[in-house]
């Protein structure tokens, strides 16, 4: 079969973009639109002639209205924190700073106002598993012991973890069962000032049942192991993910294009991974749990996340890689202008890899940090900001991975 050309295969990803952006532009984990974006996914893959196998999940749908927030006879803007439960209260408005002023009786049963330190970043959710500090946990634990009857957070930004929001969700967790709200910080300093007071608030939020998709899609090799590729396929709600990361399906689609005629080499799975964005991350939990046992088979993982933005280079990080998928990775990058290796980062799934200690690559746009300060979680990421051609160099570099890799896999068994 003829390999398709660069332009040939940025009109195929032209169309999954504006699938994911488009058609389905909110696809957090438990929509309709994050069901019907893996349904896609299984069924153009498997057309591609990879084996595809799809597992359903439960998980948690969230619903919201609207937060009121008032004392002595001043309305504040506040939002619904994610997946909180409901409350309509009328309590005395306590606030803290820092987790010491957190773990005291003193809160029990009142409104806390989160604010300044305390509030400078986004905590972990209480059953997280990969990364947790104690610091958040802490937090966590003087709010389930000390139990106010809510929380309130004034927040200000936070792009390494939020992205562009502000304010942003101090505390988003399923599993959190304390109703909470947040607010900019400039209005948590005016709210403050109320202290003592009685406030009322009333948060209008529902959990609903619901299911989502697991998908792996498994072209077999001849050579020992496999290489795992990661784009996670889920947005955050209300954002239509172009970056984040419909961007990352589309170049592993746009790579099973190129692989049309791959046999040799070890065997090559492509996983869109359901819940990067989702604070229980049930889709990567899903993975880690049916390759428990097997993670020494993995002969590279590599992640797309954040990638193709249009006008930026592409970075390409490196994890632990042996000699020669560095040098594969090299090569790679050398033989496409504006490709060049990036500085390591760690807030996306190619963590994974590391924590089981199997060497992975990263591929990302040049300008992330931009990217997640002003448009990452937000409507603001739209398609617009997708480049399919970028895009499609991008699977044109993995399946350049993908073959030396593999022919030196391949010339090392025989």
């Amino acid at each position: 079969m003829a390999e398709l050309t660069a332009e040939d295969l940025a009109s195929k990803i032209q169309p999954y973009l504006e699938n994911l952006c488009t058609r389905h532009p909110d696809r957090h984990v438990g929509s309709e639109g994050n069901r019907a974006a893996t349904a896609m996914f299984a069924e153009r893959i498997a057309e591609l002639g990879f084996e595809v196998s799809r597992t359903e999940f439960d998980c948690i749908e969230w619903e919201s209205g609207e937060a009121s927030l008032t004392t002595g006879g001043e309305r504040f803007e506040a939002h619904v924190g994610p997946y909180s439960l409901a409350c309509d209260l009328h309590a005395t408005l306590t606030t803290a700073s820092t987790v010491d002023e957190l773990e005291t009786d003193a809160i029990r049963d009142t409104i806390v106002l989160l604010h300044g330190e305390i509030a400078g970043g986004q905590l972990m959710p209480k059953n997280f598993t990969f990364y947790n500090p104690e610091s958040h946990k802490r937090v966590i634990a003087a709010l389930e012991r000390y139990a106010p009857a809510a929380v309130i957070a004034a927040t200000g930004k936070d792009p390494q973890m939020v992205g562009g929001q502000y304010p942003f969700p101090l505390i988003e967790d399923g599993d959190f069962d304390i109703p909470n709200a947040y607010m900019k910080d400039v209005d948590g300093e005016r709210l403050a000032r109320h202290a003592g007071e009685k406030v009322e608030l009333k948060i209008d939020s529902r959990r609903v049942p619901s299911k989502a998709e697991h998908v792996v899609a498994v072209r077999r090799g001849k050579a020992a192991g496999r290489m795992v590729f990661f784009a996670h396929i889920d947005s955050r709600k209300g954002s239509p993910g172009a970056l984040d990361n419909a961007s990352g399906v589309a170049a592993l689609l746009g790579l099973a294009e190129l692989l049309a005629d791959h046999a040799g080499g070890p065997s090559v799975e492509i996983v869109p991974l359901n819940g990067e964005d989702n604070y229980a991350n049930p889709g990567e939990m899903l993975w880690v749990a049916q390759n428990e046992g097997r993670f020494d088979e993995i002969v590279l993982g590599v992640n797309v996340d954040d990638a193709g933005r249009r006008g930026s280079d592409t970075h390409v990080s490196l994890y632990k890689c042996p000699g020669e998928i560095e040098d594969a990775a090299r090569r790679a990058m050398d033989r496409r202008a504006g490709f060049a290796q990036g500085p390591q980062w760690f807030q996306s799934d190619h963590a994974i890899f590391g924590i089981y200690g199997r060497p992975a690559i990263a591929v990302a746009s040049s300008d992330m940090v931009d990217f997640m300060a002003n448009y990452a979680h937000t409507d603001r990421d739209r398609i617009e900001l997708a480049d399919p051609e970028a895009i499609a160099e991008i699977s044109r570099f993995l399946r350049d991975v993908v073959a030396t890799v593999g022919a030196r896999a391949t010339s090392s068994e025989q």
